[in-house]
């Protein structure tokens, strides 16, 4: 009985745990592609005709994102050939930022009353709606094979994000965002 209980409470701490993370990732690949052909990479120029936000879209978070993403596919065993003739693969991110509005309705009551002395009761209820605002990054990582020019795999990830965060802060979430990301890379 008692093993049974601690059994039941470690597991709800690990299924709390496990959940505190608000990124939200996904992925997609062309699953005709083996993956252990590649060896090395390149980070890809960003394309500068593209529109951009100035607040979000600076030399100073996309040097974040570089060495985030170049670190983290390092660690995987992948060599960072600096040049995209040089490499198997090349890395482009696109990171943007759009504000979010989630309504939940909560504080949902009921009430009875009853008179006394001949006098009438009555029934009411009540519910409130709260209306949370918020900023949500999103950022793609798409991954093309430099032989082909072809998109072969590409990550998503959204967070939510303060505008007015520290650069610790953003450098965390950046981290957060990037290896949830490419967890999963190479699949297979």
């Amino acid at each position: 009985m008692i093993v049974t209980r601690t059994f039941f409470l470690v597991t709800s701490i690990l299924v709390l745990l496990s959940s505190c993370s608000s990124v939200m990732v996904n992925q997609d690949f062309d699953p005709s592609v083996s993956f252990k052909q590649y060896d090395s990479f390149a980070l890809d120029e960003k394309d500068p005709d593209r529109d951009t936000d100035p607040r979000y879209d600076n030399e100073l978070i996309n040097n974040r994102f570089n060495r985030t993403i170049t670190s983290v596919l390092q660690e995987k065993g992948f060599a960072y050939a600096g040049k995209s003739s040089d490499s198997d693969f090349t890395v482009a991110f696109d990171y943007s930022v759009r504000p979010k509005m989630d309504l939940y309705n909560i504080n949902r009551q009921v009430g009875f009353s009853y008179g006394s002395y001949n006098r009438y009761g009555g029934i009411g209820a009540k519910t409130c709606t709260d209306i949370s605002e918020f900023d949500q990054g999103v950022l793609f990582i798409n991954i093309k094979d430099t032989r082909t020019k072809k998109l072969i795999w590409r990550g998503t990830a959204t967070d939510i994000v303060s505008i007015h965060a520290t650069p610790e802060k953003i450098s965390n979430q950046v981290e957060e965002m990037v290896s949830a990301v490419l967890d999963d890379f190479p699949p297979g």
